[in-house]
């Protein structure tokens, strides 16, 4: 992939980069994923996480202006290109933030996220190395911590044997509820597609998905919640 990286002014207003030393010994100096601290303001935030090149994610900030949007991924190129994106489109509601996500859990706020996205996550296809698949029982915790009542979590992968082990987890874990009633869902045709999801569709690949919600005993985004702004769907809801 070649891409020159951001100007520094660019950089400074679009990029953020946590290494492992940092987010293991000076978590309290690295700001959190909020809307307070990540943007200045208690707009909704939705969070992309794997967001390679950033097609999806600058669609949703485009098409909503007035949430903010974050996304993380650890390969540094592809978020010049994602940063690209973003600047070219003059987008003031959206940062990336180049770090491995399982060493960020300590970063997550309570009630912070309006939506969370995990879309073609790395499978680990070898056997020894399926044991860093980011979906798991702690991604599960942490999420329902961060997410707020009402929030969503998306899933989409090509991969079947990732599929059904999130499946199997799922059904394990009672705090969420799928937005519909098939146990999982087929294909995925949002407005902007990711680079990964048109290259594995070019392949002939199959895409499996669900989309859970954190219940709340309100009706979903019927109220304001802390530091979310006023409540509304999320922007897969109205992709959905």
């Amino acid at each position: 992939m070649k891409v020159r990286p951001p100007d520094p002014e660019t950089a400074r207003r679009y990029l953020l980069r946590f290494t492992g030393w940092q987010l293991y010994h000076e978590t309290e100096r690295l700001p959190g994923l909020s809307s307070p601290e990540l943007f200045g303001n208690e707009r909704p935030l939705e969070l992309d996480v794997g967001c390679g090149t950033g097609e999806y994610i600058c669609h949703l900030a485009q098409s909503d202006p007035q949430a903010n949007f974050v996304g993380v991924d650890l390969h540094l190129k592809s978020l010049h290109k994602a940063v690209k994106r973003a600047a070219e489109a003059g987008l003031g509601n959206i940062k990336f933030i180049c770090a491995d996500f399982r060493q960020m859990y300590p970063l997550l706020r309570p009630a912070s996220l309006r939506a969370v996205y995990l879309h073609f996550p790395d499978p680990g296809i070898k056997p020894r190395y399926r044991k860093r698949r980011l979906f798991n029982e702690r991604f599960l915790e942490e999420m329902h911590r961060a997410v707020a009542p009402g929030g969503k979590l998306s899933l989409v992968t090509d991969d079947e044997d990732y599929f059904r082990q999130m499946l199997e987890l799922i059904e394990r874990d009672r705090r969420w509820r799928r937005t519909h009633e098939e146990p999982y869902l087929t294909g995925f045709n949002p407005p902007v597609k990711s680079r990964f999801q048109r290259m594995w569709e070019r392949r002939g690949r199959t895409i499996y998905r669900f989309e859970l919600v954190r219940p709340s005993k309100d009706s979903i985004f019927s109220r304001t919640q802390p530091g979310m702004g006023t409540a509304r769907p999320s922007s897969a809801e109205k992709e959905t």
